[in-house]
């Protein structure tokens, strides 16, 4: 039978606010509903599968400049609708985009962590049909069901035969037909094809390459091991096909979207070592950013091995420097343990740190609700200080949907209402919830995140209009700055250099050969200089993002939303 059916992939549109996010600027589609359309290109009844990625479009667009849906469904009409439904500031939109399809008379499918956990929400809203977990077995069994010899049509009584969905039935009744069985085998999906995404309006920042699911860890925050369960991962030669296809298209920088890139020490190390194989054999370029936790610090075989592979920055989620905060996540590790294993990662990589302020305590255990928010505030000057970390990122609290820490606040009476602080507000740069039951003012717990942000990549008060743009520290760099930072540095590690020779000689009996007295000093002097010119290029870039958020965030109504509190 000749294909004349259409797919369409539709990743939603952050709202303006979140636009001036640095996250939003990072242009990189998330992987999961990608993942799923590949599984399904290929299908005998449809001619096209493909996707659009509203945060990096440029097709035509509609009066209010947002991705015109009826030129898409015009150039080529879409049987089927599937969206992302993972990023909760970003379902209005979604559902406003899925009312569009459905009055398009095509059938909408949706998947990703809020849904999951929402599904009924979504069913009133534009969503025929919501996938729960993973959905790339799912939505071959719901082919098979809605398209049938080349027509598509909302069968609802044969999807009652689909293990993993919700919908509603002829009578406007839920339907759950409960959880589906993880998938076992990663190998067998078919690689993820981020050539499906078209209209692209620029390239991507980074690869994302997703060789594991779930995590073994619990934080309370999160809502991945509830939707992926324990931590599984594809094979090294796997995750080696993906970075190989896309530095062959001429990508060169890598993200890789485990949230424990460790937490397989033994496939880890294989596939950092496959990759730094590839770049010397066929002299390539890669650079990779990975997530991990601190506990990587104690895997020495792991750190070579990421250096060998081009890992450049580590991405860790700290959440908390205060000890009470740690344990009301379940985070599984103390303050003192993230500062010394910080420090001994960032002698080999960047570290960016992503941080949790004002962590609501739990009404059984209110030991962190004796800070206040400024001895919160000096809590974390002192451990950005201490860590040597690069890069931060402080948000408040997001009662996830799906989360423990969402229906924990929701027993508690102490989430505010949809109408006060709507889906689009759960960024983490809008506060969510109540914290007065632990002692805290919302509007000094809304506003301290943004102002330490604001200290860390704009500085103070005269910083911001005497060094504006940073430019007194550019003309520095650019004149006398390299060779008294060359000269410092090089004492410093010649220095530090010299007495670990000496204690190397007095442990092992012999001498270190002469030379490296000097050229290791000079590799690791050039490598101090480039973190902070690269540190200084990043704190001008993140200083003008975090201006622009903060004059959005002033014109914005969220202010009046704090004082009805």
């Amino acid at each position: 039978m000749k294909k004349e059916l259409t797919i369409i992939g539709v990743i939603p549109q952050y709202p303006k606010h979140s636009q001036n996010n640095i996250y939003a600027k990072i242009k990189m589609p998330p992987v999961g509903i990608l993942s799923v359309l590949s599984q399904i290109h290929d299908h005998p009844y449809f001619k096209e599968v493909y996707a659009i990625d509203e945060n990096n479009y440029s097709g035509p667009q509609d009066d209010l400049g947002l991705p015109d849906h009826s030129f898409l469904q015009a150039r080529q009409p879409a049987q089927l609708a599937l969206f992302y439904g993972g990023m909760s500031n970003s379902i209005p939109r979604m559902f406003s985009v899925a009312r569009q399809y459905r009055g398009f008379d095509a059938i909408t499918i949706a998947g990703g962590s809020h849904v999951d956990a929402l599904p009924q929400e979504a069913l009133f809203s534009g969503i025929d049909i919501v996938v729960h977990g993973e959905g790339e077995e799912t939505i071959k069994e719901l082919l098979t069901v809605l398209a049938d010899n080349g027509d598509v049509a909302l069968n609802r009584s044969g999807l009652a035969a689909v293990s993993g969905i919700s919908f509603l039935d002829e009578n406007g009744a839920y339907v759950f037909t409960g959880r589906r069985q993880p998938i076992e085998n990663l190998n067998e999906l078919a690689d993820t094809d981020l050539t499906l995404v078209k209209f692209l309006k620029k390239r991507w920042s980074a690869i994302p390459i997703n060789r594991g699911r779930g995590c073994n860890w619990n934080c309370e925050f999160c809502v991945v091991n509830r939707q992926y369960g324990r931590y599984k991962s594809a094979s090294v030669q796997k995750a080696l096909r993906q970075v190989i296809k896309y530095n062959d298209l001429g990508y060169k920088d890598f993200f890789f979207t485990d949230d424990n890139f460790a937490q397989n020490p033994d496939e880890a190390i294989a596939l950092c070592r496959a990759i730094g194989d590839y770049k010397r054999k066929f002299c390539k370029k890669i650079n990779m950013i990975v997530q991990v936790r601190t506990e990587a610090a104690e895997n020495d075989e792991m750190l070579e091995a990421m250096r060998w592979a081009g890992v450049t920055t580590l991405a860790i989620g700290y959440e908390s420097p205060i000890n009470e905060e740690l344990r009301a996540m379940r985070k599984g590790v103390t303050v003192e343990k993230l500062i010394a294993r910080s420090r001994k990662l960032s002698n080999y990589f960047y570290l960016h740190g992503m941080f949790i302020f004002g962590y609501p305590a739990n009404k059984n255990a209110r030991e962190s609700s004796f800070f206040s928010i400024k001895q919160r505030a000096e809590c974390f000057k002192k451990f950005f200080k201490k860590s040597g970390i690069d890069t931060i990122q402080l948000l408040n609290a997001v009662p996830l949907p799906g989360s423990e820490l969402r229906a924990r606040l929701e027993s508690e009476g102490r989430l505010l209402p949809l109408s006060m602080v709507g889906w689009d507000k759960y960024d983490g740069l809008f506060l969510c919830y109540d914290p007065r039951p632990d002692g805290l003012d919302p509007y000094d717990l809304q506003n301290m995140p943004k102002m330490l942000m604001k200290k860390k990549y704009l500085g103070g008060f005269i910083s911001r209009k005497l060094n504006y743009g940073n430019w007194l520290n550019w003309v520095y760099i650019a004149t006398i700055g390299f060779p008294i930072q060359f000269v410092v540095f090089y004492f410093r590690r010649f220095l530090r250099h010299l007495l670990e020779k000496q204690k190397t000689r007095n442990a092992l009996r012999h001498d270190l050969p002469m030379h490296t007295l000097f050229t290791v000093p000079l590799a690791n002097t050039w490598r101090d200089i480039k973190r902070r010119w690269r540190n200084l290029f990043i704190k001008t870039y993140a200083g003008a993002i975090t201006k622009r958020w903060l004059k959005e965030y002033r014109s914005s109504e969220y202010i009046n939303t704090l004082r009805q509190l």
